[in-house]
């Protein structure tokens, strides 16, 4: 025993053995040379000597304790429950033996019960760390991190090496909203463990669920523990998030290596083929998908996506309704169908659909209010507050609504980008029109910019005013001058791609070289209406073309929407992608021709009803949006020529 207690396990096991060679069935020899092997992680022998000493004398509780350990560490939790509960049987209170029964239970799901077990060992022995930091780990797991921070915290106080709870506690802090702390306490689990797989993988997700670029932290955790295909199929995400869809596709075919019965990478890598154009291969991967889990409504969504971009329509709208009826909540599924359905023209079922755009996570989440949502109903001297909802250009879009909104179910409150502000207000004079507020005193219900198509919109568009957002009169007439000073010709305001370049959207934008049919045309002064500068692709198509594209220095068109919608109302024509440059003009009420592929905005029409001067230029079929220019080049030119 003293060789044992001074670590000099080589020497106390040949003595433990010569003990054994000379009565093979004494009990506390065949136990303490099973500790030996448990404590050099040889917990098969471990398990088959204590076993024999526990078989040789079964009222000691230490056997049975001891045992339950080598049992938990080689995963067989069920027998170590069943022996933890025998040591406890013998002896209570037990910290050790419960602190291995918490264990057991939590391996097998058990929490609460885990939890209880936990607290048993620290009421036997307060500030034993381990149970302390056990406790915290399975608090953390059943969704309650408030209770979980103070053992965790006590626990690493009592013994900093406990890297589980560490780990744990920087997982805590991150659930609690204090994500700086949280990545410290993992970033320092791995100074001091570089080895560690789980802090790596849990500082990876934190990195990810605060926007920034984990796919670095998930490739180290891949080297750690190659055969996780969780971590394959967050690395996977990661990259796609990143738009390194080749990566991606390669991390998520990984975990499909690892796991090949793994739904989720089948549908995620089919997503990936999608959004790399690969529709074909995208659904047959969704359809394996659902081979192996018929009712992954999430794969039943996918599914329909694919189909829909093979122009399928039909199809696409069977699998989304059957991924609603598989699981109701598929809010994306229902989103998709929305779509679909807009696209078709078919407004009653569609803006009904539409309702679920805020949790489908493809938006923008939705405001909170302490007021109720309007619902349609009879406001009855209600005050009604009307609040813009995403970008810049569904502003404008729904913003169409606003005359008719303001008709019906005035008078209103407005609130929207606070950079359309003073547009707004003389647009619609003695409405309240304002930025939006932290809380609404002055309404009684509230409703979405987006949510007006469904009331107003149900089965035929009524069309807007034309030019119904009123520029300032003062600043249009400045603009005159400086407008008319650029020379003779048709001024024609242009906007070639966008700042939000996604993957999905990347076929919807052009480079300006591309414009070159239309910036050669005789008789035009070309002004950019690109709201990110773009300077230096301006000067590189300028000097090759041997033309000027006209900006202004002092014209910011991003953050002074005043002066760009002065500059637009003086325009002949706007000719832009799907931009909300575009949309701002065609509010204006300027002609705009908009080049883009047919979408759901379109309402099932070859126009945009929300804009009475805008005309739509589709591109060649199964081409970039690039193929709409000559189009509009041959289009302007019989313009030019008096031909049109």
């Amino acid at each position: 025993m003293p060789l044992h207690q001074a670590g000099r396990l080589g020497e106390a096991e040949a003595l433990y053995r010569r003990a054994l060679a000379v009565r093979p069935r004494q009990p506390d020899a065949l136990h303490l040379l099973g500790m030996v092997a448990c404590q050099t992680s040889r917990f098969h022998e471990a398990i088959d000597l204590i076993g024999k000493a526990v078989a040789a004398k079964r009222d000691v509780p230490d056997y049975h304790a001891n045992l339950a350990f080598a049992f938990q560490a080689l995963g067989r939790s069920s027998e170590a429950e069943a022996a933890a509960r025998a040591a406890l049987r013998l002896r209570r209170p037990f910290p050790e033996a419960s602190n291995t029964l918490g264990n057991a239970l939590n391996a097998q799901g058990r929490c609460e019960e885990a939890a209880h077990a936990y607290r048993a060992a620290l009421d036997a022995r307060p500030g034993y760390a381990e149970a302390e930091g056990n406790l915290g780990i399975v608090l953390r797991a059943l969704g309650r991190p408030a209770e979980a921070e103070p053992s965790l915290r006590r626990a690493i106080a009592a013994n900093p090496g406990l890297t589980d709870a560490q780990t744990a506690y920087g997982l805590t802090l991150l659930d609690l909203g204090r994500a700086r702390e949280g990545e410290a306490v993992l970033r320092a689990v791995l100074d001091h463990r570089p080895d560690h797989a789980g802090a790596t993988l849990a500082l990876a997700g934190a990195l990810q669920r605060g926007g920034k670029d984990a796919s670095p932290v998930y490739r180290r955790h891949a080297t750690l523990d190659p055969a996780d295909a969780e971590a394959w199929n967050a690395l996977g995400l990661a990259l796609q998030a990143a738009e390194r869809m080749d990566e991606a596709a390669a991390a998520f075919s990984r975990a499909r290596h690892v796991r090949p019965a793994m739904v989720e990478a089948l549908t995620n890598l089919g997503t990936v083929r999608r959004l790399q154009g690969r529709a074909v291969e995208s659904a047959a991967l969704q359809r394996l998908a659902l081979d192996l889990l018929p009712d992954y409504a999430a794969a039943r969504t996918n599914l329909g996506l694919a189909l829909q971009e093979s122009g399928d329509e039909a199809a696409a709208e069977h699998e989304f309704t059957r991924a609603l009826e598989q699981d109701p909540s598929q809010s994306l599924g229902r989103f998709n169908r929305a779509i679909l359905r807009l696209r078709q023209g078919r407004l009653t079922e569609g803006w009904d659909d539409y309702r679920v755009r805020f949790d489908s996570g493809r938006l923008r989440p939705k405001r909170p209010f302490a007021i109720p949502e309007w619902q349609g109903d009879e406001l009855a001297g209600r005050r009604l507050l009307l609040w813009a909802e995403q970008g810049l250009g569904d502003e404008l879009m729904f913003g169409a609504l606003l005359p008719e909104a303001l008709a019906r179910f005035g008078p209103l409150i407005v609130e929207c980008e606070p950079r359309l502000v003073s547009l707004m207000r003389r647009s619609f004079p003695g409405t309240i029109v304002r930025a939006p507020s932290g809380e609404a005193r002055d309404a009684d219900c509230h409703l979405p910019f987006g949510s007006l198509p469904r009331l107003l919109w149900r089965a035929v568009p009524h069309p807007p005013p034309l030019g119904w957002l009123m520029p300032d009169p003062h600043r249009v007439a400045e603009w005159r001058r400086r407008v008319d000073g650029l020379g003779p010709g048709l001024k024609i305001g242009i906007a070639w791609t966008s700042g939000r370049i996604t993957v999905e959207r990347r076929r919807s934008y052009t480079d300006l070289m591309d414009w070159a049919p239309l910036l050669r045309l005789p008789g035009l002064q070309v002004v950019s209406l690109q709201y990110d500068g773009r300077d230096d692709e301006i000067v590189e198509v300028e000097k090759a073309l041997s033309l000027r594209i006209h900006r202004w220095n002092d014209l910011d068109q991003v953050g002074d929407l005043e002066g760009t919608a002065a500059l637009m109302a003086n325009l002949d024509l706007a000719v832009t992608i799907a931009s909300s440059a575009g949309e701002m003009a065609a509010a204006l009420g300027v002609p705009v021709w908009r080049l883009g592929h047919r979408d759901w905005t379109q309402l099932g029409t070859m126009v945009r009803p929300w804009f009475p001067s805008m005309r739509c230029i589709p591109p060649d079929h199964g081409q970039g949006v690039g193929s709409a220019i000559p189009k509009a080049s041959q289009r302007l030119r019989r313009l030019l020529e008096g031909k049109a």
